[in-house]
């Protein structure tokens, strides 16, 4: 496993002539972006959005069975010194394998998401609709979670396209776990978590995208 691991990272997979257009990946990061833009539509400004937001929000007694290892576990990923540790190794990793550009590009992700998402916060309002028990506190999207899912796609970026996978699919699993967490401490609606992966997701493809612009035929970079 950690020959693998070590082959995902240093082992230059680029062919002369494979496909590495720019397009698909600004494709996806035009979607993504789409994506948070629809789910506020959907979710925060129409009545039946946040009747169903509300409604999925989980019970008071599975919230007080999970309440404290949820907030214990969220604690850990919104930490800012827990952030600060994760860019440092990142950077290391980058140092040491000679990815550095994906590296950096692994920090701008996280960090913008994080920054994205808190800023989208600020500027979203969520409309009283007269429902009973909503509210007019705007959770939208969830920093939380889009630190979860920035640290999942900046991992990502710092290995080979072949190998992503590898991370792409258990990291998917723990930002589910991430969304499910925030649900339970009663501190985000399922809408919050999903803009959030929405808005990583924007600026990983976005990431991927400049890196295929900059260097189109640099064996070893994607």
């Amino acid at each position: 496993m950690t020959t693998d691991l070590a082959s995902a990272v240093t082992t230059p997979l680029h062919r002369p002539g494979s496909d590495r257009g720019w397009w698909g990946p600004l494709g996806a990061a035009v979607c993504c972006a789409l994506g948070v833009a629809m789910v506020c539509v959907m979710f925060v400004w129409t009545p039946g959005g946040q009747r169903i937001d509300d409604e999925l929000i989980p019970g008071p007694e599975l919230s007080a069975s999970l309440f404290d290892p949820a907030v214990t576990g969220l604690r850990l990923v919104g930490n800012p010194l827990h952030v600060a540790v994760f860019v440092a190794g990142l950077a290391l990793v980058g140092l040491v394998t000679r990815r550095i550009p994906m590296a950096m590009a692994g920090v701008a992700v996280l960090l913008g998401s994080i920054g994205l998402a808190r800023l989208l916060k600020t500027w979203i309002v969520r409309p009283d609709l007269d429902l009973i028990g909503s509210t007019v506190h705007n959770s939208f999207p969830s920093g939380h979670v889009a630190a979860a899912a920035g640290m999942v796609f900046a991992v990502a970026l710092l290995l080979r396209p072949r190998y992503r996978v590898m991370v792409l699919l258990p990291g998917a699993v723990g930002v589910a776990v991430t969304i499910g967490a925030t649900m339970v401490a009663g501190w985000h609606r399922l809408s919050d978590g999903l803009g959030a992966v929405l808005v990583a997701g924007t600026l990983y493809s976005l990431a991927v995208a400049i890196d295929r612009v900059i260097s189109p035929n640099r064996e070893g970079l994607q």
